[in-house]
């Protein structure tokens, strides 16, 4: 029975040996100009040949027939999002100012609701009066106004 380590070293010894065979070869091609390829046809005999055919050399930035290619544009050069133009503010119109005619300190189990109802008023006319009032927030002793008047 063979030894596999044997087997193995053999096998890494023939990789080695590919190796260094297609490293010579590839050394060994020769090396055409940038602007060269490298045609291969058959000869009279059928056998294989490399003949260098010339291509049409590309310009370079180096000639004159060249123009450098342009930079992409960036951010820095045109992207700036306009800033929009400001508008001017329309000036408030004239608030009548309200006098509070009757006051009243919020009790217990009372409500905006409730509030207006007793003197009459519509939740909007209250709203109206107390501008500052959170009606979900109402506390015991918070001042509310009843009555109001305008000032103009």
């Amino acid at each position: 029975m063979a030894n596999p380590r044997a087997a193995a070293v053999i096998l890494l010894i023939m990789s080695l040996f590919m190796v260094v065979a297609i490293s010579r070869a590839a050394a060994a091609r020769p090396t055409e100009g940038p602007n060269k390829t490298t045609a291969l046809h058959h000869d009279a005999h059928g056998q294989d040949a490399a003949s260098p055919e010339m291509s049409e050399p590309k310009p370079t930035c180096d000639d004159d027939k060249c123009e450098p290619e342009p930079e992409p544009p960036t951010c820095d050069d045109h992207c700036e999002e306009p800033k929009p133009e400001p508008k001017p503010e329309p000036e408030p119109e004239p608030k009548s100012e309200l006098t509070c005619n009757k006051v009243h300190g919020v009790q217990e189990g009372e409500t905006c609701y409730c509030l207006a109802q007793g003197v009459g008023l519509t939740l909007d006319n209250f709203l109206s009066f107390n501008p500052n009032i959170c009606c979900d927030n109402l506390f015991i002793g918070q001042w509310v106004c009843l009555d109001a008047t305008s000032g103009c």
